[in-house]
């Protein structure tokens, strides 16, 4: 079954979650995605991918939506899928569970939702997944990506800390921990991405002012320095300051944390003036706050995970076959003594 996403897509609030994507996208273009379902346990679940049969395995990246949304909506607002596909990657958006198609959501831990309500089991159903994609040859079972936006994110740290071993890197945004950080014991590279002024969930941790369910949140440094003591890496980072270059109020701050296999084994964006958006995306949840375009989160997130083992073996440079878009370092340009 194919879909092809309307022009006017968007969700209504989920008010059992508070952090849920209120979605405009009037100059998205459409995007075709196919539409299949598998069971897991008792459930039929679904998901969306845009990759045929066709060639050897391909890189997979698995991409969760944020709360009250959907994988297609997550595909279109992002423009994610053209810049990993022209990078060599298959990206496969699956559906969280609701009683209604506005009001899916995942089970991270202590949020989301219908998910979390009901305890379904998420993690069993991204574990199958991926069994499934590897088993139709479609995906690379030795690079496998999550990434994830609001509690599409918490997810996605959540498989991290429960199943290290599936996944070569992490990407997330908007989104901390809902797991106890004591639960993270490997190592997963981690990017992450959050805006300082996000009102769902908040940088310094506590509960957001428009938080519908009042549930505080773990701080993002609290966040980072797990992933930071599971990957050895050293807990004083690099520093690099981007400008508003884009002129929308918002500014930049990289911190690079490097162990001594990896330059950049956690990698945090700090969107100054930031929201609860996706940077560089076409469509900014209404009452988000500010959503940044100083920022081009889904090549950020392709040029990451390239970084860590992503790429196709015979590419030199790691962004030959990305669109034009953002160029953002990834690695720091003027490093300066950390601030924190």
């Amino acid at each position: 079954m194919t879909i092809r996403i309307p022009l006017l897509a968007f969700c209504r609030a989920l008010l059992l979650s508070g952090l849920c994507l209120f979605l405009i996208s009037p100059a998205a273009q459409a995007v075709d995605l196919s539409l299949k379902s598998m069971r897991v346990g008792n459930l039929a679940r679904a998901y969306f991918s845009e990759r045929g049969g066709r060639g050897m395995p391909q890189p997979l990246i698995i991409a969760l939506h944020g709360s009250g949304s959907s994988g297609s909506l997550l595909a279109r607002n992002t423009g994610l899928t053209e810049i990993a596909e022209a990078a060599g990657y298959m990206v496969a958006y699956p559906n969280g569970t609701g009683l209604t198609i506005d009001a899916r959501t995942w089970n991270s831990g202590g949020c989301c939702g219908y998910a979390q309500m009901h305890k379904v089991d998420d993690v069993a159903f991204i574990r199958a997944l991926i069994d499934k994609l590897v088993s139709e040859g479609l995906a690379d079972r030795s690079r496998v990506y999550v990434a994830g936006l609001s509690n599409g994110g918490m997810l996605a740290y959540r498989l991290a800390a429960e199943a290290p071993e599936l996944f070569k890197g992490v990407a997330v945004v908007s989104a901390v921990l809902d797991v106890p950080p004591e639960t993270v014991k490997a190592g997963v590279p981690v990017l992450h991405i959050h805006g300082s002024d996000d009102p769902f969930i908040p940088f310094l941790g506590g509960v957001g002012p428009k938080e519908a369910t009042q549930v505080p949140r773990l701080s993002v440094a609290k966040t980072i320095d797990a992933w930071v003591k599971a990957n050895g890496a050293d807990p004083r980072p690099d520093i690099n300051d981007i400008p508003d270059t884009a002129g929308d109020g918002t500014s930049v701050r990289q911190y690079t944390y490097h162990s001594k296999s990896d330059p950049q084994a956690v990698v945090l964006y700090e969107i100054k003036g930031g929201g609860h958006n996706w940077p560089g995306g076409t469509a900014p949840m209404s009452n988000g706050g500010k959503a940044s375009q100083n920022l081009d989160a889904s090549r950020v997130i392709v040029e990451f995970f390239n970084r860590h083992g992503g790429q196709r073996p015979a590419d030199d440079a790691a962004d030959r076959n990305l669109p034009p878009g953002t160029a953002t370092p990834m690695a720091p340009a003027a490093p300066t003594q950390p601030t924190r």
